[in-house]
């Protein structure tokens, strides 16, 4: 049963689904945890974003923990360790009394949490075939998506501190069901092998293929986030373009979640079909383009067509399942892990400077839609700039690794 594929997805996409529940819990949840803890009013923004800061400076830690660890020991070991840290500190977020005992487990949660989506991508594609390892990754994004739409969904329903110990325990319950799971084959014969340096950041970084590839990957990713400030501040955007009417941020954020659903499945299946993981990318970069210039239909913009946008904007990215692919099959089995749990998490947390960039840039023009525009195309550009530079790996085995620092013996694949 261990090494049964579908089996396999199934653990993986329902771990993935608990994941981004507990990652995104906080959200759900806020109003009613920073009262419990005591904080006026007049100080919830400043102690939210303390809390979402401590949550990913938790990610870039643990992205790079979890990334060595897996590469070393196993991907399934840095998996279970991560699953047992955040459901203890997502239990522990239920019970403590002050803002930074609770900032202190939102930060040792995203430590936890950093590694789950990179490892379970990791170890899909190294036992699947090419040809399945999309449409797969595009299945385990879409079961993350439901976890954010229930964390959403139930967020009202119960005191919050339930919610937290519900997400902890079913964390803990993962991590039973995660013991029926073992490396790939692939990674099992490199482990054997001491010549080979693993989960080595210094080679990561001092290597100038993987180096560049690294940057480069992260670039691609980055537009990701920048859609996601639009469902974050829907309302604010909504009023800034002239719709009168209220924008619901609830509904925005589900409009968002329904759209990222039917992406994640659509990505992949054109990726397939056109037989390219990087025109796939390139296709939902441009649509992001695309459908961010709409707001430069200013006051013919109806609430009916804002949502439409976000729904729009929430299908774009659902090319982020393909996305995590393409950068798994970008490196080597000795760096592959710590190479895809670096990009997810340092990408990631270009949500704090997107979120001050992006009002900064609307400010510089005369509407905000130019701003925007302006922003999108620079991102699409950039992204599509470093896609150039790009292998494709659409048909690639993944049984290689990355060489040393010299270029004479840079990459093993090239």
């Amino acid at each position: 049963m261990r090494n049964n594929p579908k089996f396999i997805i199934i653990v993986l996409a329902i771990g993935y689904m608990i994941d981004f529940f507990d990652l995104t819990i906080f959200a759900a949840v806020r109003i009613p945890a920073l009262q419990s803890l005591g904080v006026s009013k007049d100080d919830f923004m400043q102690v939210s974003s303390l809390m979402f800061n401590a949550q990913a400076i938790g990610l870039v830690v643990g992205g790079i923990l979890s990334g060595i660890w897996a590469d070393k020991y196993g991907r399934m070991s840095a998996v279970r360790a991560g699953i047992m840290l955040y459901s203890i500190a997502i239990i522990a977020n239920a019970f403590v009394t002050t803002v930074p005992l609770f900032a202190a487990m939102r930060f040792l949660s995203g430590v936890g949490l950093a590694g789950e989506f990179a490892a379970s991508i990791t170890l899909i594609s190294e036992l699947l075939p090419a040809s399945k390892r999309g449409m797969t990754s595009g299945i385990i994004y879409s079961f993350g998506v439901l976890g954010g739409i229930l964390a959403a969904l139930i967020g009202s329903l119960f005191p919050w501190q339930v919610i937290f110990v519900v997400g902890g325990i079913a964390g803990l319950l993962l991590l039973l069901l995660r013991f029926s799971l073992i490396d790939s084959r692939i990674f099992r014969d490199i482990k054997n092998k001491k010549h080979i340096t693993r989960g080595s950041l210094k080679l990561l970084i001092l290597n100038k293929k993987s180096f560049l590839k690294l940057i480069a990957l992260i670039a691609i990713l980055i537009p990701f986030w920048f859609m996601a400030f639009f469902v974050n501040f829907a309302p604010e955007i909504a009023k800034s373009i002239g719709i009168k009417d209220g924008i619901s941020q609830g509904f925005s954020l589900g409009i968002f979640f329904v759209g990222s659903f039917i992406g994640s499945y659509f990505f992949p299946f054109l990726s397939q079909l056109i037989s390219s993981r990087k025109k796939g990318i390139f296709i939902a970069l441009l649509l992001m383009t695309i459908t961010v210039s709409l707001f430069s239909l200013g006051h013919y913009i109806t609430i009916e067509f804002y949502y439409f946008i976000l729904f729009l904007i929430g299908f774009i990215s659902g090319y982020l399942g393909l996305f995590m692919v393409f950068a798994v099959e970008s490196f080597g089995t000795n760096q592959r892990a710590i190479a895809s749990s670096v990009i997810s998490n340092f990408a990631r947390c270009s949500l704090v400077f997107m979120n001050s960039f992006i009002p900064w840039i609307s400010m510089q023009f005369s509407a905000i839609w130019i701003g925007l525009t302006v922003a999108a195309s620079l991102f699409f550009l950039v992204a599509t700039f470093c896609l150039l530079f790009l292998k494709e790996t659409n048909s690639s085995s993944l049984d290689f690794y990355e060489g040393k620092f010299s270029d004479n013996n840079d990459l093993k694949r090239f």
